[in-house]
């Protein structure tokens, strides 16, 4: 049908120019002979004033006001002649063209109006068996078109007898097939508003909105999955996408916790089983890292313990040996005698997404600050960084022993 309406556009846009071209060509030849009649009557009145003046019944004074008159008479004429025709061709020209263009947005709606209920149509006979084919998935999976058909068919249902959670449900996974996330999200919350206790729609509404991603998302996503585990506490699917959004979130320890449980209840020989050692080994590492704890002893050389403010404030923090300066894990705390011993781990993070498990090494520095900033201030007292491995696991001893300059000053 499509082409149908092409077709039809094309034709009434040739007929719009070709009634212009027309309605132009008329207006002009209308116009050229109105001119050419004037100027004709100007010619014979000029040749009547000559004989006259030949005659003796004009004076040369009379006759050379009479042919001053007539040209101001024949100047004025034609130019509001021209004026009116110009006015006319406009008209004249753009008036079908305007009828033309009203047409055919008359004839694109009615024919799109057309095509859309023939489309809606065929939704509502075609619902029953794409409702089985979609539902029982026991042909081939349905293809874009059998989606978009049943997803109007099925939405008419819906407006006509509000539906029930289920109909809401398989609404909300063939827009989300159909990448209409907002309709699926709406009508997955239609379907939990109606039954909050259904499998289907705590799964399916938590699937869309972990694979949508956004952090809030990913938070009602959890709240719906414990919803489910708490009814259902070893259903394999909810474990696995809570692990999934735990992971996401680096909550390691979540992620390792349920995906343990679903390795427990999940057969061997499911096909899912390897995916879920190896994401449970990825967890475990990370877990590990985060677990991953630094002490640091700080000493002061006595030859700077007069220098030693009054409030002085301790700063220990690691970052990483090259790369940005912004420190990824430290320790604050105000300091009177040394030494002072004091331990940093992934709690002690600036940046929920920066911390000290993610580093390979570690460049550890301790700074005593005279104005409770980590930033180098003058008179501030510093110790030699030192830099060791992230997997040695050892203690690190750090002396201040010199005061530090800022680097406006250096330079």
């Amino acid at each position: 049908m499509s082409w149908m309406i092409v077709t039809s556009m094309v034709v009434l846009a040739l007929l719009a120019l070709v009634l212009i071209v027309v309605f132009g060509v008329r207006q002009q030849a209308q116009r050229h002979t109105r001119l050419d009649v004037n100027r004709e009557l100007y010619e014979q009145r000029r040749q009547e004033l000559t004989q006259e003046h030949a005659d003796g019944l004009l004076t040369d004074k009379a006759l050379a006001a009479a042919e001053q008159e007539l040209d101001k008479r024949f100047i004025s004429e034609n130019t509001e002649l021209e004026q009116l025709q110009e006015r006319a061709i406009g008209r004249g020209i753009w008036l079908p063209a305007i009828i033309i263009v009203v047409l055919a947005i008359i004839g694109y709606l009615l024919f799109g109006s057309w095509q859309q209920q023939q489309f809606a149509d065929r939704a509502r006979q075609a619902l029953p068996s794409l409702a089985e084919k979609v539902i029982t998935n026991q042909q081939a999976t349905p293809s874009e078109e059998e989606l978009r058909l049943f997803a109007l068919g099925l939405r008419q249902r819906l407006q006509e007898d509000g539906g029930d959670a289920l109909a809401w449900m398989l609404y909300a996974r063939a827009a989300a097939a159909l990448q209409q996330y907002e309709a699926a999200l709406a009508a997955y919350e239609r379907a939990y508003q109606m039954d909050n206790n259904r499998e289907g729609v705590l799964l399916g509404y938590a699937q869309l909105l972990i694979n949508l991603g956004s952090a809030e998302q990913l938070q009602q996503a959890a709240e719906l999955l414990v919803e489910l585990l708490q009814v259902q506490p070893q259903n394999p699917d909810a474990l696995s996408l809570t692990g999934a959004v735990a992971y996401q979130l680096g909550d390691w320890a979540q992620a390792v916790q349920a995906w343990r449980l679903l390795l427990r209840v999940m057969p061997k020989d499911d096909p899912r089983y390897a995916a879920v050692q190896n994401a449970l080994a990825d967890a475990e590492q990370r877990l590990a890292g985060t677990q991953r704890e630094l002490r640091v002893t700080v000493d002061l050389d006595p030859r700077l313990r007069s220098q030693l403010p009054a409030q002085a404030t301790l700063f220990v923090f690691v970052k990483a040996p090259s790369g940005a300066p912004m420190p990824a894990a430290v320790v604050r705390q105000p300091v009177t005698e040394f030494p002072v011993q004091v331990t940093l781990s992934d709690a002690d993070a600036m940046l929920t997404d920066y911390k000290l498990s993610q580093l390979n090494q570690w460049q550890v520095e301790a700074r005593i600050s005279t104005d409770d900033r980590i930033e180098i201030s003058r008179g501030d007292l510093g110790a030699t960084a030192k830099t060791v491995d992230a997997d040695a696991q050892v203690d690190v001893t750090l002396t201040i022993d010199e005061i530090l300059e800022p680097a406006s000053s250096q330079n």
